[in-house]
């Protein structure tokens, strides 16, 4: 099958307001009671993706800082914060400003136009303080550079970042701040970190923004860009003073985007996005990889995928556009926290929209290269293998779906779970290899559909299955179309247990083995030629296009259907 990819781009800000019944936001319907689906004219050849939405001229003259607040001290070009207080920073600096603030501290530092640089350690490194806000005031431009060469050893008396703070950080302002790093981290607190409202760019060779306890995004525009690492990260999984496991890393506003030659966002425990308490949402864009333009082609990672989380992704609202040459989004199970809390490797999505781009060559593994390096560039393609079975969506635990608008543009396998489970939502597919798999795992493998529309492209074929069930399939609800081979080695619909349908509406291109339960009738479609269809079910219309032509459509409803 023909790689389908989205052309990198910030298009997903297009769908971040959503009605999620049979009304998707692809298509351009004008009929509130029909949907479309995406056809294969929308997808080309993703390209690497690059930014310059955020941007700091250096400034020059004489360092200045005050306070009347606070106390500080200044040795050469080290400047010494040593209580709480607000400090106003002024004009270019060759040095440091070092916080050694009292532990139940907060010190506010207000960025007026700075530009401050160090070669031997972090320009802002903060030792201690209960909390530390660094504020870039409206209408500025800051600059932070940490100049030193990459690092190569553990050194616990340097800073591991331009920003680095053992005190819950807070970066926020109407300015404009630009961090580069070439020494380590860009922007590292040990406690948490949180964004907002500000026009933040960050650089680094190694994760461009980690915050150990958690990182919260609020508003703002974010872009974060890991050369030779990953693009955000968490890594503690104690317990806070809550009582809640500590990694989390939430979205809740602004724009975001995401460059990485690692993980695109590592969260140590959760990935959640969600509104804010004033309903605004975030948009998200993540590419991994060499889908970033600033992956170095020596870069060497062993993970590439857009959103991992070894805990649970819930994504409740927003949008998030994903080009990433590993999974997707991917939740793992099994690990157990320092708090004593074991990984679910649940994905729950209940809102937004989410448009997924996994590289997928022909075949399961050979065929393709992933990870740094492009066609041509002076490092030709990296050395590592793609992933086998690189998917769209990847749970260890259950997957469910019960809102929001869903595109798998690629993938060797679109949605892949111990337990699938989709209740509501658009949700469309196209895969290498199987378009929906429910795996073995801690349950029996399931996949069950009560509601929702789920369309599902794969080969007609090949050793493919349009939804393929290590255990059982069972429908009670909602609109699925699937496709895939007429074999019956391979089917459209395939469950090593059974198949059943008691309700809902169920489409088939290709083979199936289908039990239908009474009060489910055979539907007399035809569906099954390439080009563009319609299914109209209880007055609702859905509107898609197959890419290629099926031998049979075999059709199952439990109420009054239609097609063309």
């Amino acid at each position: 099958m023909k790689n389908r990819i989205l052309t990198a781009a910030l298009a997903l800000l297009l769908c971040a307001a959503l009605a999620f019944t049979m009304t998707g936001c692809r298509g351009g319907s004008s009929d509130p009671g029909q949907t479309e689906a995406p056809s294969s004219s929308d997808y080309v050849q993703a390209t690497a993706a690059s930014d310059s939405s955020v941007s700091a001229s250096e400034v020059s003259g004489e360092f200045v800082m005050t306070s009347a607040d606070g106390v500080f001290s200044r040795n050469g070009s080290v400047y010494t914060v040593t209580s709480a207080g607000t400090y106003s920073l002024r004009g270019a600096l060759e040095g440091q400003i070092l916080v050694i603030a009292g532990k139940e501290d907060v010190v506010v530092l207000e960025l007026n136009g700075v530009t401050i640089t160090n070669s031997s350690d972090s320009p802002i490194k903060i030792l201690s303080a209960d909390k530390v806000e660094i504020s870039a005031k409206k209408g500025t431009d800051n600059v932070i550079k940490d100049e030193r060469s990459q690092k190569t050893t553990d050194d616990d008396s340097q800073g591991g970042g331009a920003i680095w703070a053992d005190a819950d950080l807070k970066l926020k302002g109407a300015g404009t701040l630009v961090v580069t790093a070439s020494y380590n981290n860009g922007i590292h607190t040990t406690k948490d970190l949180t964004i907002q409202k500000l026009s933040l760019k960050v650089t680094a060779v190694n994760a461009a923004i980690k915050g150990n306890d958690s990182i919260k995004i609020k508003s703002g525009t974010v872009v974060a860009i890991s050369t030779f690492g990953d693009g955000m990260k968490t890594s503690s999984t104690d317990l806070n003073k809550s009582g809640e496991t500590r990694g989390d890393i939430v979205f809740c506003g602004g724009s975001i985007a995401v460059y990485a030659a690692g993980d695109g966002i590592q969260a140590a425990h959760s990935f959640i996005m969600e509104p804010d308490e004033e309903g605004n949402v975030p948009a998200v864009s993540i590419f991994t990889g060499s889908y970033s333009d600033y992956t170095d082609d020596s870069a060497s990672t062993d993970s590439y995928k857009g959103v991992k989380a070894e805990s649970k992704i819930d994504i409740s609202a927003g949008a998030i556009t994903i080009s990433s040459y590993d999974d997707g989004l991917h939740a793992n199970c099994g690990t157990t926290f320092e708090s004593g809390e074991r990984g679910m490797g649940d994905i729950n999505i209940s809102g937004g929209s989410i448009t997924i781009a996994v590289y997928s060559p022909e075949g399961k593994t050979g065929g393709g290269h992933m990870g740094p390096g492009r066609p041509g560039g002076h490092g030709g393609w990296g050395g590592q293998q793609t992933v086998s079975g690189a998917d769209g969506i990847h749970a260890d635990g259950a997957l469910t779906i019960s809102g929001g608008d869903i595109y798998i543009d690629s993938a060797y396998e679109g949605l892949e779970a111990n337990v699938v489970v989709i209740e509501g939502g658009t949700t469309v597919v196209t895969a290498m290899d199987d378009g929906v798999n429910a795996t073995k795992g801690l349950e029996s493998p399931q996949v069950i559909v009560t509601g929702g529309i789920l369309d599902v492209t794969v080969s007609p074929n090949g050793d493919v299955d349009g939804i393929d069930s290590n255990g059982t399939y069972v429908q009670t609800g909602g609109l699925v179309i699937t496709r895939g081979p007429n074999s019956e080695m391979a089917a459209a619909l395939d469950a090593e247990s059974s198949v059943s349908i008691t309700g809902g509406t169920l489409v088939v291109l290709g083979y199936s083995r289908v039990q239908a339960g009474s009060g489910v009738n055979s539907c007399l479609l035809s569906l099954n030629s390439e080009g563009e269809h319609s299914i109209t079910v209880n007055g609702s219309t859905y509107t898609f296009t197959n890419a290629y032509s099926y031998g049979r459509t075999s059709c199952y409803s439990d109420t009054s259907v239609s097609g063309k």
